[in-house]
């Protein structure tokens, strides 16, 4: 025996199987199937429609959609998001080192301090290429310039690595299928 559904408040379920109001026992009425798959990208849709033993009428849809090609323009988007993100931060810290040592920024403070040491872990690889120029205390740090185009050259070529690896995929191939059943 069934208990009723505390949702459903003045509905009486019924205790027997009831037959569907056409007299016809348990009837399937439209089941259909949908499936598609299109370059890279797989849809499935299905309807079911029927009368269940109890009379009571039926109706439940699904629906899935896969997209490959979107999963990677999702990783692409990632990989170009964090890459421009690192880099701008890496070219504000590199800016400012320019900027401070090109005004001759007194590196007794704080600041000045903690960034020349921040930046000199950026910029040391490139020291020595050329010879910075110097007047009195500000100084003209050409190995800063190329350390930010370095850099930049670095992050574009993450960016576009990814924009190959993670490319659409193109197919040629398509299939569509319908099926349908129903019982009488």
């Amino acid at each position: 025996m069934n208990t009723p559904d505390p949702r459903m408040q003045g509905y009486n379920q019924p205790t027997e199987p009831v037959p569907p109001p056409d007299g016809r026992p348990y009837v399937a009425g439209n089941n259909v199937v949908r499936s598609s798959n299109t370059g890279g990208a797989y849809s499935q849709s299905q309807r079911e429609d029927y009368v269940d033993p109890m009379g009571n009428r039926v109706e439940s849809s699904v629906q899935v959609y896969e997209d490959r090609n979107q999963s990677r323009a999702n990783i692409r988007y990632w990989i170009t998001t964090v890459t421009y993100f690192i880099l701008g931060v890496l070219e504000v810290i590199l800016a400012l080192r320019l900027i401070f040592r090109l005004l001759g920024a007194n590196q007794d403070n704080g600041f000045i301090t903690f960034l020349y040491n921040l930046s000199h872990v950026f910029v040391g690889p490139f020291n020595g290429i050329f010879n910075d120029q110097a007047l009195g205390r500000s100084v003209f740090e050409l190995s800063t310039l190329i350390a930010m185009l370095v850099y930049a050259l670095i992050a574009w070529g993450i960016v576009s690595f990814g924009r190959v690896m993670f490319a659409p995929v193109q197919s040629g191939h398509q299939s569509i299928t319908t099926n349908r059943r129903g019982r009488l």
